[in-house]
């Protein structure tokens, strides 16, 4: 009875989304349309004006031409990409979020095949302010809490600390990534685990060289807790709130016909239909725990090359390109971890979903880059042992304890009788 509640339940959810869906389109029939040949037209006439009246010099064409490459690639990307998961704001939107997992996919592929001064000459045209070796920073240089000599502040490295630009990256980055894994607990995981990473790879990036208060108090208690609280907040408020966007009547056929310039209907069109719980349940069976720590190595890897890379490309932190990729690691993560999460859980779903391969794909290429450009630069720093015996005997404890739950656990617990309770 249970079950065949549950199933209605769920064909209820399905049809009332179906019927939803159906609203909206009505609703905003312009905008659903695909007009191929209207946005064919427009592009053709955009590409002769630019193609044929503007006299640029030799770089400026080069980098005109590959932009209206890239504009011509992402147009047919819009109109000719198969659908994916999510529907709002609006399907093309996100079949052009899946051209840009592919054209960043191409370009990593590209500066793969270029030497390490090339690469930065590059990254030099794009932007004119790189191309120079980035100072040595550490955050460790004084971990004095309290300052009383220091004529500034009685808690100046404190202050100094909060000022950097990563306290807000930090507190967002956990909001956005809360939103997306949707289960404090995997959360907490990968919060701690950046933490261990950082101390694992600070003789390699001295910017990883923090003070104890940073990584526990500032990193972990106030800025991951908090970003984490309000992901948790906002994905409570989603559940609760009512997503019957097109009204409870329908409307009639002269009021579609002018619904669709409704500014209220657009805006609406931003947020979320429905919001997915995601039940990762990781020691329910062994593909949903080693999907899930897949998950967590994968993400901490998106993390971490956002440090090599700009170490290795000579990218400040405060240059433009670090926001621009993590904006696009958020527009492709969100519907490739969707489709990871049902590839991982629904034993049904047999094939990786596009937007997860295209995200796997770039963390691969990224990882090629980071070891191609500094792997001889990185290789003759010694590891300290301080850092390679406790992943040793803490690899050595997890992989033990994994096979000791799944393998001998799981299996004692299934051959005891269940005892029934009065």
């Amino acid at each position: 009875m249970a079950n065949s509640n549950s199933n209605r339940g769920s064909t209820a959810v399905a049809n009332h989304t179906t019927e939803q869906n159906k609203k909206e389109q009505d609703t905003l029939n312009f905008f659903y349309k695909p007009h191929t040949i209207l946005a064919l037209i427009i592009a053709g006439i955009v590409t002769i004006y630019f193609a044929f009246t503007k006299e640029q010099s030799q770089v400026n064409s080069v980098k005109t031409g590959i932009l209206a490459s890239c504009a011509a690639f992402l147009l047919f990307s819009m109109l000719q990409m198969r659908d994916g998961l999510f529907i709002r704001p609006h399907p093309a939107f996100w079949r052009v979020v899946m051209g840009v997992g592919v054209l960043y996919l191409c370009a990593l592929v590209f500066m793969l095949f270029q030497s390490a001064d090339d690469a930065r000459i590059i990254m030099k045209h794009i932007d004119s302010k790189l191309g120079e070796p980035l100072p040595e920073r550490s955050y460790a240089d004084n971990c004095d809490l309290y300052t009383p000599y220091d004529p500034e502040s009685n808690f100046v490295n404190l202050k100094h600390t909060i000022n950097d630009e990563f306290i807000w990256a930090h507190f967002l980055g956990w909001w956005g990534k809360t939103l997306l894994l949707r289960d404090y607990r995997l959360c907490w995981v990968l919060s701690i685990s950046f933490e261990i990473l950082e101390l694992t790879f600070a003789h390699l990036l001295p910017n990883f060289h923090e003070c104890w208060w940073d990584h526990i108090i500032l990193d972990i208690l106030v800025c991951n807790a908090l970003g984490i609280l309000m992901g948790l907040l906002t994905i409570r408020y989603l559940h609760m709130k009512e997503y019957n966007w097109a009204g409870v009547e329908q409307p009639k056929s002269e009021e579609r016909k002018k619904s669709w310039y409704n500014p209220i209907t657009l805006l609406k069109q931003f947020t979320p239909q429905t919001l997915d719980t995601y039940n990762w349940e990781i020691l329910s069976s062994w593909k949903r725990y080693l999907g899930v720590i897949l998950l967590v190595v994968l993400i901490s890897i998106v993390e971490l090359n956002a440090f090599f890379l700009k170490t290795l490309l000579w990218v400040p932190p405060p240059n433009p390109l670090n926001v621009y990729r993590l904006l696009l690691w958020c527009l492709i993560g969100t519907p490739g971890l969707r489709e990871y999460y049902q590839f991982a859980t629904d034993g049904k779903t047999k094939k990786l979903g596009t937007m997860a391969w295209i995200c796997i794909a770039n963390v691969f290429i990224e990882v090629l880059l980071c070891v191609k450009y500094g792997g001889a630069m990185f290789w003759q720093i010694p590891t300290p042992p301080e850092v390679k015996y406790p992943w040793i005997i803490g690899t050595s404890v997890f992989t033990i304890g994994s096979v000791f739950y799944f393998a001998v656990y799981k299996k004692f617990i299934k051959t005891q009788p269940k005892v029934k309770s009065c």
